[in-house]
């Protein structure tokens, strides 16, 4: 399995983005400080190459802000809690590409299976 590349959005220009999503490998991106207008236009060029695309926003630690007394009901809470996001999950529509942000400045760039063989067998 390869590694994600992380990039940082302050340094690249949009023919950069533009070669990075054509190669339909995973990568991060960082500093993204206009993250709406940078989704919108990474989501127009996923578009124009006949892909589909969604966002996620799913933080890095999303339990930052839970109440210490809340912790130890976990284990009673944590497999309920797995089974629903389980399910939200099934019933998500698949898509090409998913945009996930982890953080206010942070995106991860995620191609599904059948785009990334897509995108080799268009360059063999």
């Amino acid at each position: 399995m390869p590694l994600a590349r992380t990039y940082f959005m302050n340094t690249l220009s949009d023919d950069e983005l533009r070669s990075l999503l054509g190669k339909r490998e995973d990568f991060f991106l960082e500093n993204v400080i206009e993250m709406a207008r940078t989704l919108q236009h990474a989501q127009a060029m996923i578009a124009a190459d006949g892909l589909t695309s969604r966002f996620v926003h799913e933080p890095a630690n999303p339990f930052v802000n839970l109440h210490h007394g809340v912790i130890g009901a976990i284990p009673v809470i944590g497999p309920l809690w797995l089974l629903g996001w389980g399910a939200i999950r099934l019933g998500r529509p698949g898509a090409d590409v998913t945009f996930k942000q982890t953080a206010e400045q942070s995106v991860s760039v995620i191609f599904s299976r059948t785009s990334r063989r897509a995108g080799s067998a268009d360059t063999a």
